[in-house]
């Protein structure tokens, strides 16, 4: 008969066999094609290391082990509600198939398998949003607007970047359009989930928007959509269109428009990047030029304090908080005499007992126009975060743009 303490020893064992090992936040960040993960695990330096790879070593040649993920992806990613036939999968703006199969010359040699079994298959779908499975497969899924390669994209189809889903399953999008603030031609979208939850019906809610930033939701279900080219923030509350028959026609633009509240931020003309700050109803809304600054204003665009001083962030766009209130953000580090993006970084302000922002701390640099910032749980995520490999340094001679 075993003694007292072999049972104990052996209950212990097989009790942290079985224990989850301890979730910490992962900081996701998109550049360079790449989404890299920050594991913040409690390291005095944390890692950054590669979620999803965009292409294979050798995009010449079908050989070796095929890249994680191997997708080329933007922006913010956000995690399908339960209930809508996607539970565990999240989507991710993707535009894999036009840069590596129709803007390379010559094509990557994955742009000629047609059989969707295989790893190396890409697919011919226009920029959208890919559909990802929790250890960041793709799922061979992906959700867009029309195009059919023929002629320039047209709106939908041409910078597709952020993403956020309301309680009725709805995916709320935006499509940056081509930046140019007398061109007017950003776009606010809504993706149906439909009686098959295919995701393939939609309608257009804007088409007229100054280059919009990554939307985000209140508590209340109002959207709100940072428009840097417009110098405004901007507000959408209902009525919402409830599925693609409130926009039948040509245009796909809603019939009925929803309510819009417009708002000029005191301390930032150039409002690009969004997250509410937890339990309450205010937002962190970051300025990526005149200034450059990372201020705190409530639901009505009032502003409460300033978060991160003008001139420190390096013209900052994506943001988003941590489970400790941490804010994160990715700056782009724009030449001040073009505007051209140069090499980029992701930098946290954590904040004292007293609530009070302490000064920003760099976690990454040498990054190619990082965009889109999300921090999540690492239990929501299938993968063994140690395991995945360290993501590759930054050259300062390839920073810039996309």
């Amino acid at each position: 008969m075993p003694s007292t303490f072999v049972l104990v020893a052996s209950a212990w064992a097989i009790l942290s066999w079985c224990r989850p090992a301890r979730a910490f936040d992962v900081v996701l960040n998109a550049q360079g094609e790449f989404l890299d993960a920050y594991l913040m695990d409690g390291s005095p330096a944390p890692r950054r290391v590669v979620f999803i790879d965009p292409d294979p070593p050798d995009p010449d040649r079908l050989r070796g082990r095929p890249p994680r993920g191997g997708r080329h992806v933007n922006g913010k990613l956000c995690f399908f509600p339960r209930g809508f036939g996607h539970d565990g999968q999240f989507v991710l703006a993707d535009d894999t198939y036009r840069e590596a199969c129709l803007d390379r010359e010559p094509p990557q040699a994955r742009c000629r398998v047609r059989r969707r079994s295989s790893p190396w298959y890409v697919g011919r779908d226009p920029d959208g949003w890919g559909v990802f499975r929790r250890d960041g497969r793709w799922t061979k899924r992906h959700i867009h607007t029309p195009w059919d390669f023929s002629g320039p994209p047209p709106q939908g189809n041409i910078d597709p970047q952020g993403c956020a889903f309301d309680a009725k399953g709805n995916l709320w999008v935006n499509d940056v359009g081509h930046g140019d603030p007398t061109a007017r031609d950003g776009s606010l979208l809504v993706f149906f989930p439909g009686k098959r939850k295919r995701y393939d019906t939609y309608c257009f809610v804007d088409k007229a928007l100054g280059a919009p930033g990554m939307p985000a939701l209140d508590a209340a279900g109002n959207l709100y959509v940072p428009e840097p080219a417009a110098l405004r923030l901007t507000r959408f509350s209902p009525p919402f269109p409830a599925s693609s028959a409130d926009c039948a026609n040509p245009e796909h633009l809603v019939t009925t428009p929803p309510t819009k509240s417009m708002f000029r931020l005191s301390g930032e003309l150039t409002p690009a990047g969004i997250a509410r700050v937890p339990g309450t109803d205010h937002f962190y809304v970051g300025g990526v030029i005149l200034p450059a600054i990372i201020n705190e204003y409530d639901r009505d665009g009032l502003f409460v304090r300033t978060i991160v001083p003008a001139g420190v962030p390096e013209n900052p766009l994506g943001i988003d908080v941590g489970s400790d209130g941490t804010l994160y953000y990715a700056e782009l580090n724009l030449d001040p005499d073009t505007l051209d993006t140069r090499c980029g970084r992701v930098s946290m302000v954590r904040f004292d007992t007293a609530g009070q922002p302490q000064a920003p701390v760099v976690l990454g640099k040498d990054l190619r126009f990082p965009d889109g910032v999300t921090v999540l749980d690492s239990s929501r995520f299938k993968v063994d975060f140690a395991k995945l490999p360290p993501a590759p340094a930054g050259d300062p001679v390839r920073c810039g743009g996309e």
